[in-house]
């Protein structure tokens, strides 16, 4: 990892409302302007308002992690195991460099 660089995964959770379903079949466009927004009502799901607020609470270090850690909407927790191989993260990091070089 680059020195001085801090890097984190955020997931803010199903966001309904997003436009995420734009290209889909009438019907389910429907379900998704219609049905899916009342979600965010729910601990299922997150409206776009909040996770913006919560992204942006991790950018201004409010929300905290260690490097390489998952904050999943507003607490970090532990990724998917294949997250902490550090081979996978060094092939990652080299592919990068050659992909801004």
């Amino acid at each position: 990892m680059p020195a001085g660089a801090d890097i984190v995964s955020y997931h803010p959770g199903f966001v309904p409302g997003t436009g995420l379903a734009r290209n889909a079949g009438a019907i389910e466009r429907l379900v998704a302007r219609r049905v899916l927004p009342a979600l965010a009502r729910t601990p299922l799901a997150t409206d776009p308002t909040t996770a913006g607020a919560r992204l942006a609470a991790v950018l201004l270090g409010r929300v905290t992690a260690v490097t390489g850690g998952y904050i999943d909407r507003d607490r970090e927790t532990r990724s998917s195991p294949d997250s902490y191989d550090g081979q996978r993260e060094q092939e990652l990091f080299a592919a990068l460099e050659g992909f801004v070089a």
